[in-house]
Protein backbone atom coordinates (compact mmCIF):
# COMPACT_ATOMS: atom_id res chain seq x y z
CA UNK A 1 0.00 0.00 0.00
CA UNK A 2 2.85 2.41 0.85
CA UNK A 3 4.41 1.77 -2.57
CA UNK A 4 1.10 2.54 -4.23
CA UNK A 5 0.72 5.75 -2.23
CA UNK A 6 4.27 6.78 -3.09
CA UNK A 7 3.72 6.08 -6.77
CA UNK A 8 0.45 8.02 -6.65
CA UNK A 9 2.12 11.02 -4.99
CA UNK A 10 4.92 11.01 -7.55
CA UNK A 11 2.43 10.94 -10.41
CA UNK A 12 0.45 13.71 -8.71
CA UNK A 13 3.56 15.90 -8.38
CA UNK A 14 4.40 15.37 -12.04
CA UNK A 15 0.87 16.30 -13.07
CA UNK A 16 0.97 19.42 -10.91
CA UNK A 17 4.31 20.45 -12.37
CA UNK A 18 2.93 20.10 -15.88
CA UNK A 19 -0.51 21.56 -15.27
CA UNK A 20 0.31 24.59 -13.08
CA UNK A 21 1.70 27.59 -15.04
CA UNK A 22 5.24 28.43 -14.02
CA UNK A 23 6.02 32.09 -13.16
CA UNK A 24 8.40 34.05 -15.36
CA UNK A 25 11.04 34.10 -12.63
CA UNK A 26 11.09 30.30 -12.51
CA UNK A 27 11.70 29.99 -16.24
CA UNK A 28 14.64 32.37 -16.46
CA UNK A 29 17.49 31.10 -18.60
CA UNK A 30 20.80 32.78 -19.34
CA UNK A 31 21.01 34.63 -22.64
CA UNK A 32 24.20 34.53 -24.69
CA UNK A 33 24.14 38.09 -26.01
CA UNK A 34 27.27 40.25 -25.76
CA UNK A 35 26.57 43.67 -24.26
CA UNK A 36 27.68 46.92 -25.86
CA UNK A 37 27.75 49.83 -23.43
CA UNK A 38 27.00 53.31 -24.78
CA UNK A 39 27.76 56.04 -22.26
CA UNK A 40 26.78 59.70 -22.38
CA UNK A 41 28.90 62.83 -22.03
CA UNK A 42 31.34 61.14 -19.64
CA UNK A 43 33.43 60.20 -22.69
CA UNK A 44 36.41 62.54 -23.05
CA UNK A 45 36.61 64.80 -26.11
CA UNK A 46 40.13 65.43 -27.39
CA UNK A 47 41.88 67.71 -29.84
CA UNK A 48 43.60 66.43 -32.99
CA UNK A 49 46.71 65.51 -30.96
CA UNK A 50 44.71 63.47 -28.44
CA UNK A 51 44.78 66.02 -25.59
CA UNK A 52 41.56 66.23 -23.56
CA UNK A 53 39.65 69.48 -24.03
CA UNK A 54 37.09 70.76 -21.50
CA UNK A 55 33.52 70.83 -22.79
CA UNK A 56 31.61 72.60 -20.01
CA UNK A 57 31.99 75.56 -17.73
CA UNK A 58 35.17 74.00 -16.36
CA UNK A 59 36.77 75.71 -19.35
CA UNK A 60 36.86 78.83 -17.17
CA UNK A 61 39.00 77.09 -14.56
CA UNK A 62 41.53 75.68 -17.04
CA UNK A 63 44.93 77.33 -16.76
CA UNK A 64 45.87 80.61 -15.08
CA UNK A 65 47.76 83.77 -15.95
CA UNK A 66 51.02 81.86 -16.32
CA UNK A 67 49.69 78.89 -18.30
CA UNK A 68 48.97 78.64 -21.98
CA UNK A 69 45.26 79.09 -22.53
CA UNK A 70 44.70 80.86 -19.24
CA UNK A 71 42.97 84.24 -19.22
CA UNK A 72 44.85 87.16 -17.68
CA UNK A 73 43.11 89.56 -15.32
CA UNK A 74 43.38 92.37 -17.89
CA UNK A 75 41.82 90.18 -20.59
CA UNK A 76 38.92 89.27 -18.31
CA UNK A 77 38.30 92.94 -17.44
CA UNK A 78 38.44 93.95 -21.09
CA UNK A 79 35.94 91.25 -22.10
CA UNK A 80 33.60 92.20 -19.27
CA UNK A 81 33.65 95.85 -20.33
CA UNK A 82 32.95 94.94 -23.97
CA UNK A 83 29.85 93.05 -22.81
CA UNK A 84 28.73 95.68 -20.30
CA UNK A 85 28.83 98.65 -22.66
CA UNK A 86 25.90 97.61 -24.90
CA UNK A 87 24.14 96.20 -21.84
CA UNK A 88 24.24 99.53 -19.99
CA UNK A 89 24.10 102.00 -22.89
CA UNK A 90 21.52 100.34 -25.17
CA UNK A 91 19.90 97.42 -23.37
CA UNK A 92 18.70 98.83 -20.07
CA UNK A 93 17.72 102.37 -21.18
CA UNK A 94 16.47 101.62 -24.72
CA UNK A 95 15.51 97.93 -24.48
CA UNK A 96 17.73 97.22 -27.50
CA UNK A 97 19.70 94.03 -26.97
CA UNK A 98 21.05 93.02 -30.39
CA UNK A 99 24.50 94.52 -29.87
CA UNK A 100 24.60 93.08 -26.34
CA UNK A 101 23.90 89.58 -27.68
CA UNK A 102 26.57 90.02 -30.36
CA UNK A 103 29.13 91.27 -27.84
CA UNK A 104 28.32 88.39 -25.50
CA UNK A 105 28.90 85.85 -28.27
CA UNK A 106 32.04 87.56 -29.62
CA UNK A 107 33.71 87.61 -26.20
CA UNK A 108 32.74 84.11 -25.06
CA UNK A 109 32.91 82.09 -28.29
CA UNK A 110 36.74 82.08 -28.54
CA UNK A 111 36.94 80.53 -25.07
CA UNK A 112 34.76 77.54 -26.07
CA UNK A 113 35.86 77.44 -29.70
CA UNK A 114 37.07 73.81 -29.67
CA UNK A 115 33.97 72.72 -27.79
CA UNK A 116 31.55 73.81 -30.50
CA UNK A 117 30.22 71.74 -33.32
CA UNK A 118 30.70 73.63 -36.59
CA UNK A 119 27.90 75.50 -38.30
CA UNK A 120 27.79 72.69 -40.86
CA UNK A 121 27.00 70.17 -38.09
CA UNK A 122 30.46 68.57 -38.07
CA UNK A 123 33.24 68.63 -35.47
CA UNK A 124 35.74 71.48 -35.79
CA UNK A 125 39.55 71.17 -35.94
CA UNK A 126 39.52 67.38 -35.81
CA UNK A 127 38.22 67.29 -32.23
CA UNK A 128 36.40 64.20 -30.96
CA UNK A 129 37.05 60.94 -29.14
CA UNK A 130 40.74 60.11 -29.42
CA UNK A 131 41.68 57.79 -32.28
CA UNK A 132 43.68 55.68 -29.83
CA UNK A 133 40.63 55.06 -27.64
CA UNK A 134 38.44 54.10 -30.58
CA UNK A 135 41.20 51.81 -31.90
CA UNK A 136 41.46 50.14 -28.47
CA UNK A 137 37.80 49.13 -28.42
CA UNK A 138 37.76 48.23 -32.11
CA UNK A 139 40.69 45.90 -31.53
CA UNK A 140 38.99 44.32 -28.54
CA UNK A 141 35.82 43.38 -30.40
CA UNK A 142 37.85 41.98 -33.28
CA UNK A 143 40.28 39.85 -31.27
CA UNK A 144 38.78 38.93 -27.90
CA UNK A 145 36.18 36.19 -27.59
CA UNK A 146 34.46 37.12 -24.34
CA UNK A 147 31.60 35.12 -22.90
CA UNK A 148 32.76 31.62 -23.79
CA UNK A 149 31.03 30.47 -20.62
CA UNK A 150 27.84 32.23 -21.74
CA UNK A 151 28.37 35.22 -19.46
CA UNK A 152 28.81 38.79 -20.60
CA UNK A 153 29.23 41.96 -18.53
CA UNK A 154 28.12 45.53 -19.22
CA UNK A 155 31.63 46.93 -19.58
CA UNK A 156 33.05 44.13 -21.76
CA UNK A 157 32.59 46.28 -24.86
CA UNK A 158 32.27 50.07 -24.99
CA UNK A 159 31.19 51.96 -28.09
CA UNK A 160 33.07 55.27 -28.03
CA UNK A 161 31.68 58.19 -30.00
CA UNK A 162 31.68 61.97 -30.15
CA UNK A 163 28.58 62.61 -28.08
CA UNK A 164 28.29 66.22 -29.30
CA UNK A 165 27.26 65.16 -32.81
CA UNK A 166 23.94 63.99 -34.16
CA UNK A 167 23.36 60.35 -33.12
CA UNK A 168 22.89 59.54 -36.79
CA UNK A 169 26.56 60.38 -37.36
CA UNK A 170 27.37 57.19 -35.40
CA UNK A 171 24.74 54.77 -36.69
CA UNK A 172 26.80 53.29 -39.54
CA UNK A 173 29.91 52.78 -37.40
CA UNK A 174 27.85 51.22 -34.60
CA UNK A 175 26.33 48.85 -37.17
CA UNK A 176 29.78 47.68 -38.28
CA UNK A 177 30.85 47.45 -34.63
CA UNK A 178 27.92 45.14 -33.87
CA UNK A 179 28.54 42.91 -36.89
CA UNK A 180 32.23 42.54 -35.99
CA UNK A 181 31.37 41.67 -32.38
CA UNK A 182 28.83 39.03 -33.45
CA UNK A 183 31.42 37.45 -35.72
CA UNK A 184 34.00 37.43 -32.92
CA UNK A 185 31.71 36.00 -30.26
CA UNK A 186 29.81 33.68 -32.63
CA UNK A 187 26.52 35.04 -31.30
CA UNK A 188 23.37 35.91 -33.26
CA UNK A 189 22.36 39.10 -31.45
CA UNK A 190 23.71 41.76 -29.09
CA UNK A 191 22.24 43.77 -26.24
CA UNK A 192 22.71 47.53 -25.99
CA UNK A 193 22.92 49.28 -22.62
CA UNK A 194 22.77 53.08 -22.82
CA UNK A 195 23.08 55.87 -20.31
CA UNK A 196 22.15 59.55 -20.43
CA UNK A 197 22.44 60.91 -23.99
CA UNK A 198 23.70 57.51 -25.14
CA UNK A 199 20.03 56.56 -25.37
CA UNK A 200 19.64 58.76 -28.45
CA UNK A 201 22.41 56.81 -30.20
CA UNK A 202 20.50 53.58 -29.56
CA UNK A 203 17.24 55.08 -30.78
CA UNK A 204 18.81 56.45 -33.96
CA UNK A 205 20.55 53.14 -34.62
CA UNK A 206 17.36 51.09 -34.18
CA UNK A 207 15.40 53.53 -36.33
CA UNK A 208 17.91 52.96 -39.14
CA UNK A 209 18.99 49.33 -38.67
CA UNK A 210 16.60 47.76 -36.16
CA UNK A 211 14.72 45.78 -38.80
CA UNK A 212 17.85 43.69 -39.45
CA UNK A 213 17.29 41.89 -36.13
CA UNK A 214 20.81 42.16 -34.71
CA UNK A 215 19.65 43.59 -31.36
CA UNK A 216 17.93 41.35 -28.81
CA UNK A 217 17.60 43.68 -25.83
CA UNK A 218 18.05 47.37 -25.02
CA UNK A 219 18.38 49.14 -21.68
CA UNK A 220 17.65 52.86 -21.41
CA UNK A 221 19.30 53.76 -18.09
CA UNK A 222 18.31 57.27 -16.99
CA UNK A 223 18.45 58.45 -20.56
CA UNK A 224 17.38 61.78 -21.99
CA UNK A 225 16.24 60.18 -25.24
CA UNK A 226 12.56 60.72 -24.41
CA UNK A 227 13.06 64.38 -23.58
CA UNK A 228 14.38 66.40 -20.66
CA UNK A 229 12.70 69.53 -19.36
CA UNK A 230 15.93 71.26 -18.30
CA UNK A 231 17.18 71.16 -21.91
CA UNK A 232 13.83 71.83 -23.57
CA UNK A 233 13.19 74.81 -21.28
CA UNK A 234 16.70 76.18 -21.81
CA UNK A 235 16.54 75.86 -25.60
CA UNK A 236 13.23 77.72 -25.70
CA UNK A 237 14.21 80.37 -23.14
CA UNK A 238 11.48 79.13 -20.79
CA UNK A 239 13.39 80.06 -17.65
CA UNK A 240 11.80 80.51 -14.23
CA UNK A 241 13.27 80.77 -10.74
CA UNK A 242 11.77 79.03 -7.72
CA UNK A 243 12.99 79.79 -4.22
CA UNK A 244 12.31 76.32 -2.80
CA UNK A 245 13.94 74.57 -5.75
CA UNK A 246 17.04 76.77 -5.36
CA UNK A 247 17.21 75.93 -1.67
CA UNK A 248 16.73 72.20 -2.27
CA UNK A 249 19.30 72.17 -5.08
CA UNK A 250 21.91 73.77 -2.83
CA UNK A 251 21.28 71.21 -0.08
CA UNK A 252 21.27 68.39 -2.62
CA UNK A 253 24.53 69.53 -4.22
CA UNK A 254 26.18 69.74 -0.82
CA UNK A 255 24.99 66.21 0.01
CA UNK A 256 26.03 64.52 -3.23
CA UNK A 257 28.90 66.79 -4.20
CA UNK A 258 27.95 66.31 -7.84
CA UNK A 259 26.87 68.96 -10.29
CA UNK A 260 27.05 69.10 -14.06
CA UNK A 261 28.54 72.60 -13.86
CA UNK A 262 31.65 71.11 -12.30
CA UNK A 263 31.37 72.39 -8.72
CA UNK A 264 31.85 69.91 -5.89
CA UNK A 265 30.32 71.49 -2.80
CA UNK A 266 31.75 68.81 -0.55
CA UNK A 267 35.06 70.66 -0.71
CA UNK A 268 33.62 74.04 0.28
CA UNK A 269 34.03 75.37 3.82
CA UNK A 270 31.09 74.06 5.85
CA UNK A 271 30.50 77.38 7.59
CA UNK A 272 30.25 79.22 4.26
CA UNK A 273 27.70 76.68 3.06
CA UNK A 274 25.73 77.12 6.27
CA UNK A 275 25.86 80.88 5.81
CA UNK A 276 24.51 80.56 2.26
CA UNK A 277 21.79 78.15 3.40
CA UNK A 278 20.64 80.33 6.30
CA UNK A 279 20.63 83.42 4.08
CA UNK A 280 18.48 81.67 1.48
CA UNK A 281 16.26 80.23 4.21
CA UNK A 282 15.65 83.68 5.70
CA UNK A 283 15.03 85.26 2.31
CA UNK A 284 12.65 82.43 1.46
CA UNK A 285 10.62 82.66 4.66
CA UNK A 286 10.45 86.46 4.57
CA UNK A 287 9.50 86.60 0.90
CA UNK A 288 12.60 88.65 0.05
CA UNK A 289 14.02 85.90 -2.15
CA UNK A 290 10.84 85.80 -4.22
CA UNK A 291 11.06 89.58 -4.63
CA UNK A 292 14.68 89.28 -5.78
CA UNK A 293 13.85 86.44 -8.17
CA UNK A 294 10.89 88.43 -9.53
CA UNK A 295 13.28 91.29 -10.35
CA UNK A 296 15.74 88.91 -12.03
CA UNK A 297 12.94 87.32 -14.08
CA UNK A 298 11.67 90.73 -15.11
CA UNK A 299 15.12 91.69 -16.40
CA UNK A 300 15.59 88.26 -17.98
CA UNK A 301 12.34 88.54 -19.93
CA UNK A 302 13.66 91.74 -21.51
CA UNK A 303 17.00 90.35 -22.68
CA UNK A 304 16.23 86.62 -23.11
CA UNK A 305 16.12 86.63 -26.91
CA UNK A 306 19.62 88.06 -27.07
CA UNK A 307 21.13 86.48 -23.95
CA UNK A 308 20.13 82.78 -24.14
CA UNK A 309 20.94 82.05 -27.82
CA UNK A 310 24.28 83.84 -27.45
CA UNK A 311 25.18 81.78 -24.37
CA UNK A 312 24.03 78.49 -25.92
CA UNK A 313 25.94 79.06 -29.15
CA UNK A 314 29.05 80.62 -27.59
CA UNK A 315 29.53 77.74 -25.13
CA UNK A 316 28.84 75.15 -27.84
CA UNK A 317 25.90 73.65 -25.91
CA UNK A 318 23.36 74.87 -28.45
CA UNK A 319 25.32 73.18 -31.26
CA UNK A 320 25.40 69.70 -29.72
CA UNK A 321 23.07 67.44 -31.68
CA UNK A 322 22.84 64.99 -28.77
CA UNK A 323 21.27 67.68 -26.57
CA UNK A 324 18.75 68.55 -29.26
CA UNK A 325 17.48 64.97 -29.00
CA UNK A 326 16.23 65.91 -25.52
CA UNK A 327 14.03 68.80 -26.70
CA UNK A 328 10.34 67.93 -26.51
CA UNK A 329 8.47 67.42 -29.76
CA UNK A 330 6.07 70.25 -28.96
CA UNK A 331 9.02 72.60 -28.24
CA UNK A 332 11.26 71.64 -31.15
CA UNK A 333 10.34 74.19 -33.82
CA UNK A 334 10.12 76.94 -31.21
CA UNK A 335 13.61 75.99 -29.98
CA UNK A 336 15.06 76.06 -33.51
CA UNK A 337 13.62 79.53 -34.07
CA UNK A 338 14.76 80.75 -30.66
CA UNK A 339 18.38 79.55 -30.92
CA UNK A 340 19.03 79.94 -34.66
CA UNK A 341 16.45 82.53 -35.66
CA UNK A 342 13.44 82.29 -37.93
CA UNK A 343 13.75 80.62 -41.32
CA UNK A 344 15.45 82.98 -43.77
CA UNK A 345 17.19 84.97 -41.04
CA UNK A 346 20.92 85.64 -41.22
CA UNK A 347 21.80 83.37 -38.30
CA UNK A 348 19.53 80.55 -39.51
CA UNK A 349 21.21 80.67 -42.94
CA UNK A 350 24.64 80.71 -41.31
CA UNK A 351 23.85 77.50 -39.39
CA UNK A 352 21.97 75.82 -42.27
CA UNK A 353 24.08 72.65 -42.26
CA UNK A 354 23.65 72.06 -38.52
CA UNK A 355 19.94 72.90 -38.59
CA UNK A 356 19.42 70.41 -41.43
CA UNK A 357 20.83 67.65 -39.23
CA UNK A 358 18.66 68.73 -36.31
CA UNK A 359 15.55 68.74 -38.46
CA UNK A 360 16.39 65.24 -39.69
CA UNK A 361 16.53 64.07 -36.06
CA UNK A 362 13.24 65.79 -35.35
CA UNK A 363 11.52 64.04 -38.23
CA UNK A 364 12.94 60.58 -37.51
CA UNK A 365 13.36 60.11 -33.73
CA UNK A 366 11.64 63.07 -32.04
CA UNK A 367 8.19 63.10 -33.62
CA UNK A 368 5.95 60.27 -32.34
CA UNK A 369 8.67 58.80 -30.14
CA UNK A 370 6.32 56.38 -28.42
CA UNK A 371 5.21 54.90 -31.73
CA UNK A 372 8.87 54.45 -32.63
CA UNK A 373 9.59 52.53 -29.41
CA UNK A 374 6.54 50.36 -30.05
CA UNK A 375 7.93 49.56 -33.49
CA UNK A 376 11.20 48.46 -31.90
CA UNK A 377 9.36 46.20 -29.46
CA UNK A 378 6.54 44.82 -31.60
CA UNK A 379 7.96 44.70 -35.13
CA UNK A 380 11.70 44.33 -34.49
CA UNK A 381 11.21 42.09 -31.39
CA UNK A 382 13.59 44.17 -29.28
CA UNK A 383 13.03 43.72 -25.55
CA UNK A 384 13.27 47.11 -23.85
CA UNK A 385 14.21 47.69 -20.22
CA UNK A 386 14.03 51.12 -18.61
CA UNK A 387 15.67 52.50 -15.45
CA UNK A 388 14.55 55.84 -13.99
CA UNK A 389 15.52 57.60 -10.78
CA UNK A 390 13.66 60.21 -8.76
CA UNK A 391 13.59 62.05 -5.45
CA UNK A 392 16.05 64.78 -6.46
CA UNK A 393 15.46 68.26 -7.84
CA UNK A 394 16.75 69.25 -11.26
CA UNK A 395 18.78 72.44 -11.91
CA UNK A 396 16.62 75.35 -10.68
CA UNK A 397 16.32 77.27 -13.93
CA UNK A 398 13.59 75.69 -16.04
CA UNK A 399 9.89 76.37 -15.71
CA UNK A 400 9.41 72.64 -15.00
CA UNK A 401 12.18 72.34 -12.40
CA UNK A 402 9.72 71.27 -9.69
CA UNK A 403 9.45 67.77 -11.21
CA UNK A 404 11.03 64.88 -9.34
CA UNK A 405 14.05 63.40 -11.08
CA UNK A 406 17.69 62.41 -10.74
CA UNK A 407 19.21 65.94 -10.81
CA UNK A 408 19.15 66.03 -14.61
CA UNK A 409 16.16 64.25 -16.13
CA UNK A 410 12.66 63.96 -14.70
CA UNK A 411 11.19 60.60 -13.72
CA UNK A 412 8.29 60.92 -16.15
CA UNK A 413 10.66 61.38 -19.11
CA UNK A 414 13.28 58.83 -18.04
CA UNK A 415 10.60 56.17 -17.49
CA UNK A 416 8.81 56.81 -20.79
CA UNK A 417 5.58 58.01 -19.30
CA UNK A 418 5.15 57.32 -15.58
CA UNK A 419 2.71 59.55 -13.72
CA UNK A 420 4.81 61.38 -11.14
CA UNK A 421 4.10 63.94 -8.46
CA UNK A 422 6.13 67.11 -7.97
CA UNK A 423 9.33 66.81 -5.98
CA UNK A 424 7.69 68.21 -2.82
CA UNK A 425 4.32 66.51 -3.31
CA UNK A 426 2.63 63.13 -3.52
CA UNK A 427 -0.03 61.81 -5.83
CA UNK A 428 -3.43 62.73 -4.43
CA UNK A 429 -5.31 60.28 -2.24
CA UNK A 430 -8.19 60.39 -4.72
CA UNK A 431 -5.92 59.49 -7.63
CA UNK A 432 -4.31 56.61 -5.75
CA UNK A 433 -7.69 55.28 -4.60
CA UNK A 434 -8.97 55.34 -8.16
CA UNK A 435 -5.92 53.51 -9.52
CA UNK A 436 -6.16 50.89 -6.77
CA UNK A 437 -9.86 50.36 -7.56
CA UNK A 438 -8.93 49.89 -11.22
CA UNK A 439 -6.46 47.15 -10.29
CA UNK A 440 -3.24 49.17 -10.56
CA UNK A 441 -2.32 49.29 -6.89
CA UNK A 442 0.92 47.35 -7.41
CA UNK A 443 2.15 50.11 -9.72
CA UNK A 444 1.94 52.83 -7.04
CA UNK A 445 5.22 53.44 -5.22
CA UNK A 446 5.20 53.01 -1.42
CA UNK A 447 5.89 56.74 -1.01
CA UNK A 448 2.87 57.65 -3.19
CA UNK A 449 4.93 59.64 -5.71
CA UNK A 450 5.00 57.37 -8.79
CA UNK A 451 2.37 55.49 -10.81
CA UNK A 452 4.29 53.11 -13.08
CA UNK A 453 1.20 51.75 -14.83
CA UNK A 454 1.24 54.61 -17.35
CA UNK A 455 4.78 53.80 -18.55
CA UNK A 456 5.25 52.62 -22.11
CA UNK A 457 6.88 49.42 -20.79
CA UNK A 458 5.50 49.09 -17.24
CA UNK A 459 6.63 45.49 -16.71
CA UNK A 460 10.25 46.18 -17.56
CA UNK A 461 10.68 49.59 -15.93
CA UNK A 462 12.43 50.06 -12.59
CA UNK A 463 12.46 53.17 -10.38
CA UNK A 464 15.25 54.04 -7.94
CA UNK A 465 14.66 56.72 -5.34
CA UNK A 466 17.35 59.11 -4.10
CA UNK A 467 19.95 58.13 -6.72
CA UNK A 468 21.94 60.88 -8.43
CA UNK A 469 22.24 60.75 -12.22
CA UNK A 470 26.03 60.45 -11.96
CA UNK A 471 25.86 57.20 -9.93
CA UNK A 472 26.06 54.20 -12.26
CA UNK A 473 25.03 51.48 -9.82
CA UNK A 474 21.97 50.44 -11.82
CA UNK A 475 23.89 49.61 -14.99
CA UNK A 476 25.44 46.43 -13.63
CA UNK A 477 22.79 45.66 -11.01
CA UNK A 478 19.70 45.87 -13.22
CA UNK A 479 20.95 46.42 -16.77
CA UNK A 480 23.26 43.43 -16.80
CA UNK A 481 20.66 41.17 -15.19
CA UNK A 482 17.92 42.22 -17.63
CA UNK A 483 20.08 41.65 -20.70
CA UNK A 484 21.60 38.34 -19.60
CA UNK A 485 18.46 36.43 -18.61
CA UNK A 486 15.08 35.71 -20.18
CA UNK A 487 11.72 36.72 -18.74
CA UNK A 488 13.04 39.36 -16.34
CA UNK A 489 10.24 41.75 -15.37
CA UNK A 490 9.68 44.18 -12.53
CA UNK A 491 6.97 41.97 -11.07
CA UNK A 492 8.67 38.58 -11.48
CA UNK A 493 12.39 37.82 -11.38
CA UNK A 494 14.78 35.51 -9.60
CA UNK A 495 16.63 38.34 -7.89
CA UNK A 496 13.49 39.52 -6.10
CA UNK A 497 14.15 42.86 -7.72
CA UNK A 498 11.18 45.09 -6.91
CA UNK A 499 9.66 47.64 -9.28
CA UNK A 500 10.51 50.39 -6.78
CA UNK A 501 13.93 50.56 -5.18
CA UNK A 502 15.96 52.91 -3.00
CA UNK A 503 19.60 53.89 -3.40
CA UNK A 504 21.16 53.56 0.03
CA UNK A 505 23.52 56.55 -0.11
CA UNK A 506 24.36 56.68 3.59
CA UNK A 507 25.31 53.04 4.01
CA UNK A 508 26.54 50.68 1.31
CA UNK A 509 25.59 52.73 -1.73
CA UNK A 510 23.64 49.74 -2.99
CA UNK A 511 20.12 49.42 -4.35
CA UNK A 512 17.53 47.86 -2.02
CA UNK A 513 13.84 47.18 -2.47
CA UNK A 514 11.60 50.06 -1.42
CA UNK A 515 9.35 49.56 1.61
CA UNK A 516 7.14 51.85 3.65
CA UNK A 517 10.00 52.02 6.16
CA UNK A 518 12.76 53.22 3.79
CA UNK A 519 10.82 55.28 1.22
CA UNK A 520 11.24 58.65 2.93
CA UNK A 521 12.44 61.73 1.07
CA UNK A 522 16.07 62.78 1.30
CA UNK A 523 17.28 65.52 3.62
CA UNK A 524 17.66 67.91 0.66
CA UNK A 525 13.86 67.83 0.36
CA UNK A 526 12.77 67.56 3.99
CA UNK A 527 15.10 70.34 5.17
CA UNK A 528 13.45 72.88 2.88
CA UNK A 529 10.86 75.00 4.66
CA UNK A 530 7.72 74.72 2.55
CA UNK A 531 5.24 76.91 4.42
CA UNK A 532 6.56 80.25 5.76
CA UNK A 533 5.26 81.32 9.17
CA UNK A 534 5.95 84.35 11.39
CA UNK A 535 7.94 82.12 13.74
CA UNK A 536 9.99 80.55 10.96
CA UNK A 537 10.85 83.97 9.50
CA UNK A 538 12.11 85.18 12.87
CA UNK A 539 13.98 81.98 13.58
CA UNK A 540 15.49 81.99 10.09
CA UNK A 541 16.67 85.58 10.63
CA UNK A 542 18.25 84.71 13.98
CA UNK A 543 20.03 81.67 12.50
CA UNK A 544 21.36 83.77 9.64
CA UNK A 545 22.71 86.53 11.95
CA UNK A 546 24.34 83.97 14.28
CA UNK A 547 26.03 82.24 11.36
CA UNK A 548 27.12 85.57 9.85
CA UNK A 549 28.81 86.69 13.07
CA UNK A 550 30.50 83.32 13.41
CA UNK A 551 31.84 83.62 9.85
CA UNK A 552 33.11 87.17 10.51
CA UNK A 553 34.86 85.99 13.68
CA UNK A 554 36.57 83.12 11.85
CA UNK A 555 37.52 85.49 9.03
CA UNK A 556 39.36 87.78 11.46
CA UNK A 557 40.85 84.75 13.25
CA UNK A 558 42.23 83.55 9.93
CA UNK A 559 40.50 80.16 10.22
CA UNK A 560 37.59 80.60 7.79
CA UNK A 561 39.43 79.26 4.75
CA UNK A 562 41.75 76.78 6.50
Amino acid sequence: MKKCISLFLCLLMILIAVAVPVGAAETEKREKNPIIFIAGSSVDICDAEGNIIPTGFEVLTEGDDDEEGGLSTDAIIESAMNILKPFLLEGLPLNKWDNYGKALYDELAPIWDETMIGKDGNAKYGTGVSAAEIAHWDKKIATVDEGKDGKFKVRDYDFRYDWRLSPYDHADRLHEYIKTLLKTTKCDQVSLVSRCIGGAVVTAYLEKYGSEGLVKKVVYDETLSNGASVISDSFTGNIKFNDKIIQAYLLESEYFGLQDIGIDLRGVNELLLTLAETAIDYMTQSGKLNMALWSVEKLYNRLAEAFVPSILLATGIGTWGSYWCSVYEEDYDKALNFVFGEEGSERRTEYAGLVEKLEYMRDHIIIDRNELYKTFAEEYNVEIGVIASYGLVNPPIGARADETGDCLVGAQDASFGATASGVFDKLSDEYIAQRVAEGYGDYISPDGKIDASTCLFPETTWFIKNKHHDYWTAVSYIGEYFTQFTNVTSSSNNKNLARFLVHDNDATGQIVNMTEENCQDGSWITDVEQEPTIKSVWQAFVDFIKTLFKAIKELFDGTLFN
